[in-house]
This record gives structure tokens, sequence and C-alpha cells, in this order.
């Protein structure tokens, strides 16, 4: 039976192996799900200077569906004003980890497709294929996609759907695992969606 979260659909997970892990103190938590049968998943910051939060600040998951996770940030700081992180590019990518339950998971998120001439993102740039999320992990590879007009589909290695958007909901596929799942939200919780959705391709 499918689970939902929030309005979002996922299929049926085993326990993640951490729910005894609580959140840091202080966390500022920015979208919250449910996910029926398993619990509350969250997102959150902690902003530079938090004891946690590393220099730069970071980006945080903590679920009982999911594995915990962190996104952090290249080059800015993550503050109350500024809590997404940018993808940047091939070169310098944002980092993430995701703690498994057999060992930490370190991953990048980058945008490989967009140009790095400033001319040439206001024109090649903005193109749909210019604008997608590449997430990089445990030998995987995600794409984040805009689909039609608010739309968004992540596929997984050779073809794979993993979580698409249908209407006003989302629904993970029946391959997804945990890794995939955690990613996923750690990432569309942590990054702004005009990077891989332009207003010009809508």
């Amino acid at each position: 039976m499918d689970r939902w979260i929030r309005g979002v659909r996922t299929c049926p997970l085993r326990d993640a192996g951490d729910l005894g892990a609580a959140l840091p103190p202080g966390v500022v938590i920015s979208v919250a799900w449910r996910l029926d049968g398993a619990g509350r998943i969250i997102g959150g910051m902690l902003p530079r200077g938090h004891p946690q939060g590393g220099p730069q600040g970071k980006r945080v998951l903590h679920g009982e569906g999911v594995w915990a996770a962190e996104m952090f940030p290249r080059d800015r700081e993550i503050t109350a004003e500024l809590d997404l992180v940018e993808p940047g590019s091939a070169a310098r990518p944002a980092r993430l980890v995701v703690h498994g339950p057999e060992r930490d998971i370190v991953g990048y998120v980058d945008q490989p497709r967009l140009p790095a001439d400033r001319y040439a993102r206001l024109t090649t740039g903005m193109r749909r294929d210019a604008r997608q999320i590449r997430i990089r992990a445990a030998g995987r590879i995600w794409w984040i996609r805009a689909t039609k007009v608010f739309g968004v589909r992540v596929i997984r290695d050779h073809g794979v759907d993993v979580y698409r958007t249908r209407g006003l909901h989302a629904v993970f596929s029946a391959e997804a695992d945990h890794l995939d799942v955690s990613v996923v939200l750690l990432t569309l919780a942590s990054i702004p969606s005009s990077t891989y959705a332009p207003i010009l391709g809508f």
C-alpha cells in the first residue's frame, strides 16, 4: 500500500535504522512531511555560527522513514535570510552526507550542464536541459529535472524513475530505497527550485 508524505506518496519503506537519533538543538525547521506508518520527516537548517552548523552552516534532513542527512554549501554561508544551497558547478559542487546504518555516504550536488560563462547563462543557460541538478553518491547518479509547468522528475542511473510530481501530489517509485528517498528529499528541501526550473521554461 502506498504511503503519503503531506501530499507526497511513496513506496513502503522498512525502518531506517536511526530512529533514535535526535535533531540538534536550535535547528530551524523549514519543511515537514508525514510518512504514514513511519512518522514525521523534517528538513531544516543550522545557520553559520551554530555549534553543529559548520563554518558555512548546513541543511539537515531527519525522520523516522529516512536516513539522517546533511547538505553543506560550497561558498555562500547559510543564514536566516539565505538558507538555501546553490548546487554549484561540476568543479565546485555542494556536498551532502547521508548517515546510513553502516557508514556515512558522501555525495556531491552540481549543475554540470550549466554554462560557466556569465553571458552564456543568460541565454543557453536558461534552457531546461542546462538547468538540471546532478547528485552523485554511493556509485549512483540522480538527475533532477523540471517537467511540464511546475513539475519535478528525478531519474536515477540508467533511466530509472525514482520520483515525480503528478498534479498536486508527488510519488516515489517502487524502486526507491532509503538512499533514494533521503537524497531526493534533502536536495529538494535544500536548493532553490529556480536552479533547475527557470522561469523562461514555464
